[in-house]
């Protein structure tokens, strides 16, 4: 709809059309941007992701140009037009993708990559693939925990949410004429608000929130568009004439902190989520501001030829890029990467280039075959068959891999770790306090140490002391994944198990996170002879003296109701989410140990894993370990559950332990949490 407040009588001009703002050197930065984001993807500019600030900045300048210019020229704004424009430029080309990468996957993709894939394209389609994020704590600097053919289209959808709602703010603020500086304080008060929120909601344990959220990030899109309104343009404007050199100089100076940035801001993370990225903002917006006052936006090294291709081209690379990463690199594992790279970059261009003229162009320029109503007619068209692409295609669900009983045995795991054992031990490591820049396990950076040995050097088995008849199984999803082998596996050898396990459960409190209510009640319901805990890497941020209280406080817990306490260290995760702050945990607990020597156990479960992380553990093509490098399959949960049961008899008294072929092959391996996410468990090709 054109909402038009003047009176009748007047002529109306129409509606000026996205075409009349264009600086090449904009262009220039578009291409810029986008190459710094394909290289942070192939893993060669650690703060390449910040590329797409300068893309909200961009954006944010462009449309708000847009609109005042609008506003000015015909006294109104075309509501209906600016979408019409915006939806003929976007949509056509994201879905188009979408509907072809499905279709791939369809065919050759593995049960992981096509339900992971299914699931985003029905956030993506809609523009709320951000959200969608969020929601799952996806980890964008940790891709590999959770990689999707459709993850990067998360930013996609907060410059969309933007189009939705910032033309009709203008219009509101716009319709009794030209009031941009009323404008320029709306945008103040939102770019505010984006700041608060990010107080608000920022968690050094949840990254993912401050960097998805649309109104966490929406502060980039605010600074852009600050740059493109009165009083800021005007004041910039008047300061560029006056002082050209020392304008070049301040480009020069942003220029060089943001290739500062871009260089090593993936080393830097905790600094950007506490407000770095406001600062690189800011500065992204004014670079885009300057360099479209120096000449007018028509020349300059941004303006080059091969950068303002880049540019014209650079949705369709953004677009197409992370997908065919994602597609090529697992099958293509022997090949040098830098090749790999190359065969990337090469049918990236190759398919942009098809998209930006056989598809984005004819519809956005409205060619014969797309006009007038012919262009939202295939709009409408393409978007349907992403659609339809996404309900049929394949969910990947049901591929748990099978695995053979006889091969999960103690004798068996040992053999294939010679020089781990058993250990129950009261030696105390050295605690290690966290320094200010330790991060999460979310967070973990491939800069973390390396995996560390087990400390023990000489197991002391205990002598069994009592009869256990019940347990209460306690741990996070970790143990989650491993309950349903150890109920089996206990049940089988006499034991009756409760399952305690909760996904993110931890003994310190921390946020949301309340574990005093949670195994307060949960002991007062489950009367158990013994509780068996699962140490957590939920805990290891935290300092000696706040689990000190936290483990001591539950282990008064667990003995004041006649209960005994076993703690199982938990399984070594891949290489660059390690925390060594598991050491702090096991002092704590090792410091029970000696108090408390005939109620308190640690069991040392390296016997099953071994030192490091390790998918499938013999080789036998059926995956012990999930690949998000933490969490486990049935085969490693069926492992696990046989030496559990073992240790156990070492030291309590009621246990008699059955052979795996007796509840191995049990319907517990069918548990929905070996199939999530979907195709995490399936076989795995042997090599």
């Amino acid at each position: 709809m054109l909402i038009d407040q003047r009176p009748t009588n007047q002529v109306v001009t129409p509606a000026a059309p996205a075409t009349v703002l264009h600086w090449p050197v904009l262009d220039g930065l578009r291409g810029v941007a986008v190459v710094a984001v394909v290289a942070y993807h192939f893993g060669r500019l650690s703060g390449g992701f910040l590329g797409v600030d300068l893309f909200f900045a961009l954006s944010g300048f462009l449309i708000t140009s847009l609109l005042v210019r609008e506003s000015a020229t015909t006294g109104t704004i075309g509501l209906r037009q600016f979408w019409g424009r915006r939806f003929r430029r976007l949509l056509p080309a994201v879905t188009m993708m979408i509907a072809s990468v499905l279709a791939l996957l369809s065919v050759w993709g593995t049960p992981a990559e096509q339900a992971t894939a299914r699931t985003d394209a029905r956030w993506a389609i809609p523009y709320l693939a951000n959200w969608h994020l969020v929601a799952s704590a996806r980890d964008y600097w940790a891709s590999a925990t959770s990689s999707s053919v459709f993850t990067h289209l998360w930013s996609l959808a907060i410059e969309e949410q933007f189009y939705v709602v910032w033309p009709i703010v203008a219009w509101l603020v716009l319709r009794n004429g030209p009031r941009e500086r009323m404008l320029a304080a709306v945008t103040v008060v939102g770019a505010a608000a984006s700041l608060v929120a990010v107080a608000m909601v920022h968690d050094p344990a949840v990254p993912s929130r401050v960097y998805f959220g649309t109104d966490t990030r929406a502060f980039a899109i605010f600074a852009g568009a600050l740059m493109a309104l009165e009083p800021v343009r005007g004041m910039l404007g008047r300061w560029h004439e006056r002082h050209r050199r020392a304008a070049s100089a301040l480009v020069a100076s942003i220029v060089a902190c943001l290739a500062l940035a871009w260089a090593v801001g993936g080393d830097h993370l905790a600094v950007l989520m506490a407000g770095g990225l406001a600062v690189h903002s800011v500065l992204a917006a004014t670079l885009v501001a300057l360099v479209v006052l120096r000449r007018n936006g028509s020349s300059g090294f941004l303006a080059h030829p091969i950068l303002v291709w880049l540019g014209q081209r650079s949705y369709g690379i953004y677009l197409w890029h992370w997908p065919v990463i994602q597609i090529l690199r697992p099958r293509l594992p022997d090949t040098p990467a830098a090749l790999v790279d190359l065969l990337v970059i090469v049918i990236t261009i190759v398919v942009s280039e098809v998209s930006y003229r056989w598809l984005e162009q004819p519809i956005r320029r409205r060619a014969r075959w797309a006009a007038g109503g012919r262009a939202t007619v295939a709009t409408v068209a393409v978007v349907a068959v992403a659609c339809v692409a996404v309900l049929i295609a394949p969910s990947g669900r049901g591929h748990v891999a099978e695995f053979d009983a006889a091969s999960i045995g103690l004798s068996a795991t040992i053999a294939t770790f010679p020089d781990v054992a058993l250990r129950l031990t009261d030696q105390q490591p050295k605690p290690q306090e966290p320094t200010p820049e330790q991060r999460t396990p979310e967070q973990r950076t491939p800069e973390q140490p390396q995996p560390q040995e087990p400390a023990p050097e000489e197991p002391q088995l205990r002598e069994p002391v009592r009869l256990v008849a019940t347990m209460l199984w306690v741990g996070d999803s970790v143990a989650a994944d491993l309950e349903p082998a150890v109920t089996a596996a206990l049940g089988a050898a006499g034991v009756a198990v409760t399952d305690g396990a909760v996904d993110g459960a931890r003994l310190v409190t921390s946020g949301a996170a309340d574990p005093v209510e949670l195994y307060t009640e949960m002991m007062a319901e489950n009367p158990v002879d013994l509780v068996v805990v699962q140490l957590s890497l939920w805990d290891s941020p935290f300092s000696v003296d706040e689990l000190r209280w936290s483990v001591r406080w539950f282990h008064d817990l667990v003995l004041a109701t006649g209960a005994d306490l076993v703690f199982v260290t938990p399984p070594p995760v891949r290489a660059d989410l390690i925390d060594p702050g598991l050491d702090r945990q096991i002092h704590v607990v090792r410091e029970l140990l000696g108090e408390t020597p005939d109620r308190v156990r640690l069991f040392d479960a390296s016997a099953v894993w071994g030192p490091m992380m390790l998918v499938d553990l013999e080789g036998d093509g059926a995956p012990d370990r999930k690949p998000d490098g933490v969490h486990v399959c049935p085969q490693g949960a069926a492992r696990f559950a046989a030496w559990l049961v073992d240790a156990l008899d070492e030291s309590f008294d009621g246990i008699t332990p059955a052979f795996p072929s007796a509840w191995a092959d049990g319907d517990w391996s069918g548990s929905r949490r070996y199939d999530t996410p979907a195709g995490a468990c399936v076989a795995l090709v042997s090599s």
